[in-house]
């Protein structure tokens, strides 16, 4: 249950200290699709910048990791939520550094 995910996540921090890069992956990967999920469910707003928020910071994970492939994916899954706001010039901006990234790295 999403829900469950979310009550640890008072010790993100702490959770991101203690862990490796691929590690702080993941954990920022599961916090991120619970929020998600909560948006799904909840068809409301709260989730969303926390959920951009983290998406952010495993944007840059990814970078230092040299996985651009998964930062461009990532930074997509960011302007996806921006949409669904109705941000429609962040939304694009955002895809455009998505399709940038992948550009730089040979994916388009």
């Amino acid at each position: 249950d999403w829900r469950e995910v979310l009550k640890w996540e008072g010790r993100l921090e702490e959770l991101l200290e203690a862990g490796t890069d691929i590690n702080c992956d993941f954990t920022l990967c599961a916090f991120f699709s619970a929020h998600q999920m909560g948006l799904r469910s909840t068809h409301g707003s709260d989730h969303a910048m926390p959920a951009i928020r983290l998406q952010e910071r495993r944007v840059e994970l990814l970078g230092r990791m040299e996985r651009f492939r998964d930062q461009g994916e990532a930074i997509c899954s960011i302007a996806d939520i921006l949409l669904a706001l109705r941000k429609m010039e962040e939304a694009t901006t955002t895809y455009t550094r998505a399709r940038d990234i992948g550009a730089a790295h040979g994916f388009f």
